[in-house]
């Protein structure tokens, strides 16, 4: 191979390389204690309304999540507590009304604003499995529909109801999968919007 060609090819893999790496940056959350989320979600009469969700403890026996949501004068906070076991095998959501003050106990088979890493590795390794009794199938994300948080692109995978409406875009992170946006479906429709 003579030398033009041998610099034009290294030159070529090297744009190939950078323009890959540079494309796969994404913004990765660093999931802790006192990690606050706030979403955007919609009221049943369709108002805008924040709500703050911050991880208050996390450990190997539970995740505890505290809320605080202000809906013009009516503010509604407590607490969710996620046991380790709906956190590993967890089947379903706990969408159940909001009680002001409550510290909620979720059942040891559910999960709220997160997914268990069961769904999750099983969605990740065969692109199917069940969560809610619906079956759900991994997508590559709709081009457009990218979360972003600080302008950068958030880290996730992309799930769809087979023959449903359900979708969620799932935080990419074993260790806490949160939800961070959802469409269609049964349950609440919300978005993540800021992380601090």
């Amino acid at each position: 191979m003579n030398l033009k060609i041998k610099t034009l090819v290294t030159a070529l893999v090297t744009l190939f390389i950078v323009s890959s790496v540079t494309a796969q940056k994404k913004k990765d959350l660093d999931i802790k204690t006192n990690l606050v989320l706030t979403y955007a979600a919609k009221d049943p009469k369709g108002n805008k309304v924040l709500l703050p969700l911050e991880i208050k403890e996390m450990n190997d026996k539970k995740v505890t999540l505290a809320y605080s949501m202000i809906n013009g004068e009516k503010k509604i906070s407590g607490q969710w507590v996620i046991s380790n076991e709906g956190l590993n095998s967890g089947t379903y959501f706990n969408w159940q009304p909001l009680n002001p003050g409550e510290v909620r106990i979720l059942p040891k088979d559910q999960t709220i604003f997160c997914v268990s890493k069961k769904f999750f590795d099983e969605i990740k390794s065969k692109k199917t499995a069940k969560y809610d009794d619906k079956s759900f199938e991994l997508k590559n994300l709709p081009k457009g529909k990218e979360i972003k948080i600080d302008g950068k692109e958030v880290d996730a995978i992309y799930v769809a109801e087979k023959g449903g409406e359900s979708k969620y875009w799932i935080l990419n992170n074993r260790d806490l999968p949160f939800i961070i946006n959802s469409a269609g479906g049964d349950g609440p429709a919300f978005k993540l919007i800021r992380v601090n």
